[in-house]
């Protein structure tokens, strides 16, 4: 059936032309509104979802500052789903959350409730039904006042009944806190009537500076610290503590540090002191007498005290259900917290915990944290995959171990697995340590341009050695006897010498220079000169060293004499030097 209507415009089109011309000029309008970008977003889901995207955060802001009412009601149910979707999928997940401070307050509100019941039912029960409480009703229904009044003065040492902060230049109420068992009285009146007796006391005793600090009317005794710009005054029964005066300095100076300005400035408006009532409230103070003991206790204690221990006990089992999986929550943290150790998963087996992962062989022993915590470390097994931690800490031991560098040498690696190698060493613990740094994992590079062949010194040392030899020859080009000693040693040199410089893979030619006397002709004392060289290359040869590491070279004497200079004797020109060269002096500069 849904193929029939395709195979009908089939046979339409055909028979019809200009249908089939029509629809295809409607599509290419179509597609000239609207393009190939905006068709194919509107086509695609994820670039609808990308635009939405953008736009929703504002959205939701605007909708929330308009204060529109949909909002809660879209997602107070998607938030509620939510958190039931996720109870549902994982329990733990909430009651971890909430357990530092779910145990806490069941217990403080349990403990709270029982002592509230029971001090109650026991203070209800002492009140009613003592001889103490028979005959405080009977005063109290002799005076026509309630027994709660009755009540609070026999068993009340002080209190603080009211309190008054009065600007001291005008003499107005600026705050004015009451307890709530006290009859309060007017504040203007009383901060009138008291203005009023301090100036009486000024003017009748001569006094100028100081202020009344303290009257006594009837039970009441009234209290009072003055500052710079404003006084405390606290109406009090009974007998107060020195303590107080204390209490009501400090409020009194913190008042003139928070308010200074409002004090200075102060114009009959007394709404901005309101913030400062906290220290005032501090002055509101009372004691009362502490109960007798008493031989029995009262069953209801009992009662009270078994029950709460019950429902106590009831609260910490619910708690500690979810305590030993907290624990091993947090060590598996503290275990993951460490470098070169990785905790993959966490599962219980035969009443113990299997913590399984992977761990670098330098890494610290995991069993040892387990001492930090309250965790049974016979409850806690490991099984531990070796792998090596790209830690710097790591690879620098790792490189440490393989190379092991002298004293002389040290070596910093670069985040990048560069290793720097700087200080001197022998040239074949630097040819050694090329090729080793470069196997280790994550090591990238062994640079020694700061690297110094220790070898090069001894260089050095052989050269000037084997340069400050001379051998002696007679008037006739024949050796000056008893040089056996400058052949031995110069011969031993050169061989330390090419020995080192071929661990260096360094090159050398030694000159070896021949000198004359100044008498004669110049061509016979050029050959006496290359025959002194080639006759000393000859005896060393011999001594094993290669004929092809000298090189003969002819010394002129000097052509003539300076002034004020002498000719040094003939004798001292009848000799063979040498001079040691390097091949390659850019490599060692010597």
């Amino acid at each position: 059936m849904s193929d029939l209507p395709s195979k009908t415009n089939q046979g339409n089109s055909a028979s019809h032309p200009e249908d089939s011309i029509v629809a295809s000029e409607l599509s290419e309008l179509r597609s000239l509104l609207i393009g190939p970008d905006l068709k194919e977003r509107c086509d695609n889901s994820k670039l609808r979802s990308e635009d939405v995207s953008r736009v929703l955060p504002e959205a939701v802001h605007l909708a929330l500052n308009q204060n529109d009412p949909t909002i809660s009601s879209l997602v107070v149910p998607t938030v509620e789903s939510a958190i039931k979707s996720s109870i549902n999928t994982d329990q733990n997940i909430l009651s971890e959350a909430l357990f530092p401070i779910m145990g806490p307050a069941i217990r403080k509100a349990i403990a709270s409730a029982i002592q509230n019941l029971t001090d109650s039912l026991n203070q209800s029960l002492e009140h009613s039904l003592s001889p103490q409480s028979l005959s405080w009703r009977l005063e109290a229904w002799r005076t026509g006042k309630s027994f709660a009044e009755v009540l609070i003065l026999r068993t009340l040492i002080y209190q603080v009944e009211q309190v008054f902060l009065i600007h001291k230049s005008s003499g107005l109420v600026l705050q004015h806190l009451a307890a709530e068992t006290a009859a309060a009285q007017d504040a203007d009146l009383v901060s009138a009537m008291f203005t009023a007796i301090q100036d009486f006391v000024r003017d009748s005793f001569s006094i100028s500076d100081d202020t009344l600090g303290s009257l006594q009317v009837g039970e009441l005794t009234i209290w009072v610290n003055e500052g710079p710009q404003a006084l405390i005054a606290c109406v009090i029964r009974g007998n107060p503590p020195g303590q107080l005066r204390l209490t009501m300095e400090n409020a009194l100076e913190r008042i003139h540090l928070l308010q200074e300005k409002q004090l200075h400035q102060f114009q009959g408006d007394s709404s901005v002191f309101e913030p400062i009532q906290p220290y005032l409230e501090e002055c509101l103070q009372s004691q009362y007498q502490a109960k007798q003991s008493k031989k029995r206790s009262s069953p209801l204690k009992w009662i009270g005290g078994v029950a709460g221990i019950l429902v106590i006990g009831l609260s910490i089992w619910s708690v500690l259900s979810n305590y030993e999986r907290h624990q091993i929550d947090s060590f598996v943290n503290q275990l993951n917290q460490e470098p070169g150790i990785v905790v993959l998963q966490t599962h219980k087996r035969d009443g113990k915990y299997v913590i399984s992962g992977l761990k670098d062989p330098l890494a610290p022993a995991p069993a040892k944290f387990i001492a930090k915590t309250d965790l049974d470390p016979d409850k806690v097994n490991f099984h531990w995959e070796p792998y090596l931690s790209f830690d710097p800490k790591f690879v620098e031991s790792r490189v440490q171990s393989l190379l092991q560098p002298p004293p002389t040498v040290t070596l910093k690696i670069d985040p990048n697995g560069s290793v720097q190698a700087s200080g001197t060493a022998s040239q074949a613990w630097i040819t050694e340590a090329k090729q080793l740094a470069l196997r280790l994992p994550n090591i990238t590079q062994f640079n020694t341009q700061q690297l110094i062949a220790s070898e090069n010194s001894a260089l050095i040392d052989l050269k000037t050695k084997i340069e400050a030899q001379t051998i002696f020859f007679t008037q006739n080009a024949q050796l000056v006897p008893r040089q056996e000693t400058t052949f031995k040693k110069l011969a031993g040199d050169l061989k330390t010498l090419s020995k080192t410089a071929k661990t260096l893979d360094q090159n050398i030619i030694v000159f070896v220079e021949g000198h004359t006397d100044f008498s004669g002709p110049e061509l016979i004392n050029l050959y006496v000169r290359e025959t002194r060289s080639k006759s000393v290359i000859s005896i060393l040869s011999k001594q094993g060293l290669p004929g092809n590491l000298f090189k003969v070279v002819s010394i002129e004497p000097p052509a003539s004499i300076t002034a004020g200079s002498t000719r040094p004797p003939a004798q001292s020109n009848r000799k063979v030097t040498f001079k040691v060269n390097f091949v390659n002096p850019s490599d060692v500069d010597l």
